[in-house]
């Protein structure tokens, strides 16, 4: 008896687990399925959403499903070719070929899949959006492009902005001056060590070509580059001033030798021989620079200088010998080659008018330069040894302004009677006289570098007295370290060019500050206190009088603009949008006016236009590889003398001159293969 009880409760027992079993997977199939996670197989590093060219797509759901279900309702788009397999739960989407590149893709399932109990989703897959990646591109060179003073021993780092495959890389690298390499890798990182020393004093270039691809085989777009200088053996020449072969140096040129180290004055005294002979005194001095406020000791010098007693004799060319003679301070074993150079002076002008003026370094320096409207008699006019930032001239062609370390100067336009404007206590840029050329406006900063704002500077007693335009604003440190001709990329201006202008009266002023604000400025002396009135505009070149309207233009752009246009300011400070533009402006006396516009493929080219005209400047150049930059008319109105650049923005492809007559047909003339910010002399 007491075995039956036993047996009956075990099967109560059993039936009782049975019954809540079935209970608990009656309740399990009613619910539909879900999808917990989409993942990409061939995701990029640390970037999940962005996919390799050659992946999958893969989908794990919660629960087995009925696959069909599935299937019919995936959608890709763009629609793209390719498979759906399945391992238990999980689904993988394999495209049929290489997806393209640079696209955005996006995964849905419709709701409504079923699992294998027959229980439809309630929910699915909205949208899964992923991107594929555009070609490999390098992200980091060590050393960086264009850097001085590499070390010997140094190996070049690239690196790249995912996996790459290796062989093809290896197989695209190519190193001028050839050098034998060693290349290995890390990751995305390519090293390339060299079998042997590198030379002294040598620019390497690294190229790697379109043959270089990633791991899906995508190849770069373009050929990449990259170059480094090393360091040089000993003491090495900067530069030679006046530079070797130029001709139409000024007569009052010093005569300078810039080293890349602090040289031994004991070793100079013999170090320089001319012929013909000149006399001077020789010495060593540093270089001149506004890259930081002025150290209260001066720094030691790395320049020789030589300033001759006399001025040189005009048409006359000069061999200038540098014996190996001259030592590194404080060790007199390491001394600079020796070398020679020539340069030819020209002819002083005794007049400006109707010349061109403009800057280029072919001296050695960044200077002034004048030449004849065809390009002849190209001579130099301004002789320091820092770099000229910016210059004005007076309207009578007689006398120039100009800006170099900080430092603003007056000449003669014959180099003659060299005035020093700037005090000990002060750094100074951008100088503009004033119509009766009596005042300059300079920007100006204490000699610890504090923004002083703007002034009026008188340049005789009966001028009157210093008058603050503005309390800040003025261009910042650092025009020493602008390079070459002084170009810098884009169609707007350096900070510390020329950013003014006047109306004839010389009462009404506007200007630009170091940061691109325009101000407009009453010198009338009963307008004081609030004579500056600061105008919603932001700008990309130096503005310009119009007679017609009697306005300044000017091109950049209101707050939240875009792109640049030209802009007329009224002398009550109104501001209106005139025409498309891009740069700089230029406008004669009966109304025409000379800008620059974007082409199709956005690069600049010279228009001419009305200022009244309800048609927006006509584009009237082309040049395939050059940008227009800086129009300036004759003093008749009737050509231009404008700038161009080549491809990297900052490289001088020279002054050219073009006819500005409306029907004109001529095409533009080359005057200079170098130089910058042409002026046309009254």
């Amino acid at each position: 008896m007491r075995r039956r009880v036993i047996s009956v409760a075990s099967v109560l027992l059993a039936l009782a687990v049975l019954g809540l079993v079935l209970f608990n997977a009656t309740l399990v199939d009613r619910r539909g399925p879900a999808i917990n996670t989409v993942r990409l197989s061939a995701a990029v590093e640390d970037q999940a959403n962005l996919a390799q060219t050659l992946t999958a797509i893969d989908i794990e759901f919660s629960e087995p499903v009925r696959t069909p279900t599935v299937e019919r309702r995936f959608r890709i788009a763009p629609y793209v070719a390719g498979a759906i397999s399945w391992d238990g739960s999980n689904a993988v989407f394999t495209p049929s070929d290489r997806l393209p590149p640079d696209t955005e893709f996006t995964i849905s399932i419709a709701s409504g899949f079923e699992d294998l109990a027959g229980n439809a989703s309630e929910t699915g897959l909205d949208s899964f959006v992923f991107r594929t990646v555009g070609p490999p591109t390098v992200v980091q060179t060590v050393p960086p492009d264009a850097a001085d003073g590499v070390l010997l021993d140094s190996a070049v780092i690239v690196t790249f902005d995912r996996l790459m495959d290796t062989a093809a890389v290896d197989d695209a690298i190519r190193v001028e001056p050839v050098v034998p390499l060693r290349p290995t890798w890390s990751g995305r990182i390519l090293t390339l060590g060299f079998d042997a020393p590198l030379s002294f004093g040598t620019t390497y270039t690294v190229t790697i070509d379109t043959r270089a691809a990633d791991t899906d085989g995508s190849r770069i777009a373009t050929p990449f580059s990259t170059t480094f200088t090393t360091v040089a053996a000993g003491l090495g020449v900067v530069r030679t001033q006046p530079g070797d072969g130029t001709a139409g140096i000024s007569v009052r040129t010093p005569i300078a030798v810039v080293f890349d180290g602090l040289i031994d004055p004991e070793t100079v005294e013999d170090a320089l021989s001319i012929t013909p002979p000149v006399d001077g005194d020789i010495r060593v001095v540093p270089l001149p620079s506004d890259e930081s406020a002025p150290p209260a000791e001066p720094p030691a010098g790395t320049v020789l200088l030589l300033e001759p007693s006399d001025p040189l004799a005009a048409h006359t060319t000069y061999t200038v010998t540098l014996d190996p003679s001259v030592a590194l301070a404080g060790a007199p074993d390491i001394v600079a080659a020796g070398r020679t150079w020539t340069f030819t002076t020209g002819q002083p002008t005794p007049s400006g008018h109707n010349h061109v003026a403009y800057l280029t370094a072919r001296g050695g320096n960044r200077d002034v330069w004048v030449m004849n409207p065809d390009g002849s008699a190209q001579r130099q006019i301004t002789t320091g040894l820092a770099p000229v930032s910016a210059f004005d001239v007076t309207l009578d062609g007689t006398r120039l302004a100009f800006a170099s370390g900080g430092v603003v100067r007056s000449v003669a336009i014959d180099g003659t009677g060299e005035t020093v404007l700037t005090g000990d206590d002060r750094l100074e840029y951008a100088p503009r006289f004033s119509p009766d050329g009596r005042r300059l406006l300079v920007g100006r900063r204490t000699a610890d570098g504090t923004d002083a704002g703007w002034w009026l500077v008188p340049l005789d007693a009966a001028a009157g007295e210093e008058i603050q335009v503005l309390p800040d604003g003025a261009p910042p440190l650092g025009s020493t370290a602008l390079r070459g001709d002084g170009i810098e990329p884009g169609e707007g201006q350096p900070a510390w060019t020329g950013r003014s202008a006047w109306d004839p009266t010389g009462r009404w002023l506007v200007l630009t500050t170091g940061e691109g604000g325009v101000v407009l400025f009453d010198a009338d002396a009963d307008a004081q206190p609030a004579a500056a009135v600061a105008l919603p505009l932001s700008a990309a070149s130096a503005p310009a009088w119009s007679p017609i309207g009697e306005q300044f233009l000017i091109v950049g752009r209101a707050p939240g603009d875009t792109p640049d246009a030209l802009h007329a300011i009224e002398t009550d400070g109104t501001v209106r949008v005139l025409a498309e533009a891009a740069g700089s402006v230029a406008v004669t006396a009966d109304g025409r006016l000379a800008t620059l516009r974007l082409d199709e493929t956005a690069v600049a080219r010279l228009a001419l236009g009305r200022v009244r005209a309800a048609a927006p400047p006509e584009i009237i150049t082309t040049g395939e590889g050059l940008a227009d930059r800086w129009p300036a008319f004759s003093p008749d109105g009737s050509e231009i003398a404008f700038g161009r650049v080549r491809e990297d923005g900052t490289t001088s492809a020279g002054i050219w001159l073009i006819d500005a007559e409306p029907d004109a047909t001529g095409a533009a003339v080359r005057l200079t293969t170098d130089g910058a910010y042409p002026r046309w002399l009254p």
